[in-house]
């Protein structure tokens, strides 16, 4: 009999041809990353394929099973290529960042003032204040290249030694007592509010890439390709609210050098 002739073969090959062809979109945005050409698509609309290509296997009845069992194969055979890719470049950024937060902090630490220094010593002071600035300048420069919890630490560090050179500023100052303005007053609480937004996003960015390294560690595991791929499509949601907090930081990050610009 043709299929033509059996609706329910016909329905089933039609299935079929559907899923064909969601899984070659699917293989279009895989190529750039499978073959390391510039990643013109995120892995998120990969993944967000991904998940629709799953409830479609769910929801097309009828399907014959060999259809299904070759498609599901290319499929799953697909995520898995594309996982190991990306959990290959989380490696080597993580090791990236590593190093560039050690250099970022190498250079802050050279801007501690030794304790018990006299507010005399202007020119040490001054040099110092320098050194701190290269280091925020650092950071500027290279947090797109690093993660959160490295950017953090740098974040923290520098800001610990800031307050301490601000103190030994006051005291500079101290002989030449002047009414601060009403406009660098606001100036100053809203770098303190930015500051404390700033930390707390770090924070929350710093949950959702722990859930994400969690996920990673069950697909790492998983066997069952159905389980897999609903863990997928939840990674690349995860992934997605990681980059918008990564560009609430960057604006925070933004306002916080401009206020302190303002403020020398």
């Amino acid at each position: 009999m043709k299929p033509e002739d059996d609706p329910w073969l016909k329905t089933a090959h039609e299935n079929a041809d559907l899923l064909d062809r969601e899984n070659q979109k699917l293989w279009s945005l895989a190529n750039p990353i499978r073959n390391g050409l510039p990643v013109i698509t995120k892995y998120q609309d990969f993944w967000n394929q991904a998940k629709h290509i799953t409830a479609l296997f769910k929801e097309l009845k009828p399907l014959a099973r060999s259809d299904r069992d070759l498609l599901w194969k290319r499929f799953n055979a697909l995520c898995r290529d594309v996982k190991e890719k990306q959990k290959a470049e989380y490696g080597t950024l993580e090791s990236r960042s590593e190093a560039r937060a050690d250099e970022i902090i190498k250079l802050a630490e050279q801007a501690r003032l030794p304790s018990g220094t006299p507010a005399s010593a202007l020119h040490d002071l001054v040099e110092r204040g320098q050194a701190l600035k290269n280091a925020g300048d650092l950071l500027g420069k290279c947090k797109h290249e690093m993660i959160a919890k490295h950017k953090k630490a740098c974040f923290d560090c520098i800001q610990e030694i800031r307050k301490t050179h601000d103190a030994a500023w006051e005291k500079v100052k101290a002989g030449k007592p002047r009414r601060q303005s009403k406009a660098e007053s606001h100036v100053r609480e809203n770098l303190e509010a930015n500051r404390e937004r700033y930390r707390k996003a770090v924070s929350a960015l710093e949950n959702f890439q722990i859930g994400r390294d969690h996920i990673r560690t069950f697909l790492a595991s998983c066997k069952d390709p159905e389980k897999a791929a609903v863990a997928n499509a939840k990674l690349a949601e995860t992934e997605a609210r990681i980059r918008d907090i990564g560009g609430g930081i960057l604006k925070l990050e933004q306002w916080i050098a401009d206020d302190e610009q303002r403020l020398k």
